[in-house]
Parts: C-alpha cells; structure tokens; sequence
C-alpha cells in the first residue's frame, strides 16, 4: 500500500507560497498528487496530498515546519495510506454534480448538505465562491458538489427533496450525473 502525506497551511497570502512547498515537495523527490488552494479573505490555504518513498517523505516531514516558520504559516500534516481500490462506500455509488446560484445568504451550505447526510450521500468535493452581480452588486453565492450517491438511493426522491431545497432558498440548483 502506497504512502502519502496530507499537508494543510494556511497564512497571510504572500506571493511564492505555492512555489517555496512545491520546490521543497520536488526537492525530496516526492509527487504532489492533489491538491485546493486558494485566497480566502487575506489568507492563503492549502491542501495538498503528497506521495513519495516513505524515507522522503519522513525527509519532507522534518523539514516543513521550518518553512512554514519562514512564511509564517499554520501547518498541520498527517499521514495516510493510498488505497489503489476505491474505499468500501464508494465502491457502490453513482458520481453526481450539483450546482447552485442564488443571492447569497446564511445558510445554503447547511440546508443542501443535511439533504445529502439524510439521504446517506458522500461530499467528495465541496466548492463554494461569493461574487458580486456586475451591474447591482448584490452578493451572488456559488455551489459545486460531487456527490457519492449510494446506488440504493431513489434518484427521483433525491432529485425531489434537493429541488424543495431550491424552492425554499431560491436556488438555481442542477443536479446531474457526473461523466
């Protein structure tokens, strides 16, 4: 079974954050396999999985917390193991995407994702971005889930009580299999 590191940071966004991880990841010959980062208010955050030897990655282990010094940043790290086979749950589930638009309020995130837990459907990935409308500047709020739906699960009943969602928060909400 393959090893890897899950290295999360965040701090005061600053050009060359992605470049400094990236070449000390490259410099102990270690592969940055995924990753999500971005701005978030001033804040820079990352999270990344990080494949390797096990002796490089125990290198790159040490020798974080000392970059993450320099650049002033909140690091956590943790360790996993790399399964080549999809884990048990998701193994019997179809891939979904959800989308949704709406005047941005409390909420949203909350009310979709209790759906989804109530319908036993897995969150493997959550976006969410504020923006402004171009011409009003109201607060425009945008969702992108894919969604682990479990193959019992009755699509239509899912699709049903996601679109109620919708009616209630005012979404423009799609729900779609993913390709």
């Amino acid at each position: 079974m393959r090893q890897g590191l899950i290295i999360s940071a965040i701090g005061k966004d600053q050009p060359g954050i992605v470049d400094r991880a990236s070449g000390l990841i490259f410099q102990h010959q270690c592969n940055l396999e995924d990753s999500r980062m971005a701005i978030l208010g001033g804040e820079f955050a990352l999270i990344v999985l990080v494949t390797g030897p096990a002796e490089a990655l125990s290198c790159l282990e040490e020798e974080l917390p000392r970059l993450a010094g320099e650049m002033g940043l909140t690091l956590q790290i943790r360790r996993t193991r790399l399964e080549e086979a999809l884990p048990e749950h998701a193994a019997k589930t179809l891939p979904y995407q959800i989308t949704a638009v709406a005047m941005d309020h409390p909420g949203i995130v909350h009310r979709l994702s209790h759906v989804l837990a109530r319908h036993h459907v897995n969150v493997a990935s959550l976006e969410t971005h504020r923006t402004h409308a171009p011409n009003t500047g109201t607060p425009v709020f945008s969702l992108s889930i894919e969604a682990q739906v479990p193959v019992e699960v009755p699509i239509a009943r899912l699709r049903s009580a996601l679109e109620a969602i919708a009616d209630e928060e005012n979404l423009d909400l799609q729900f779609r299999a993913k390709n």
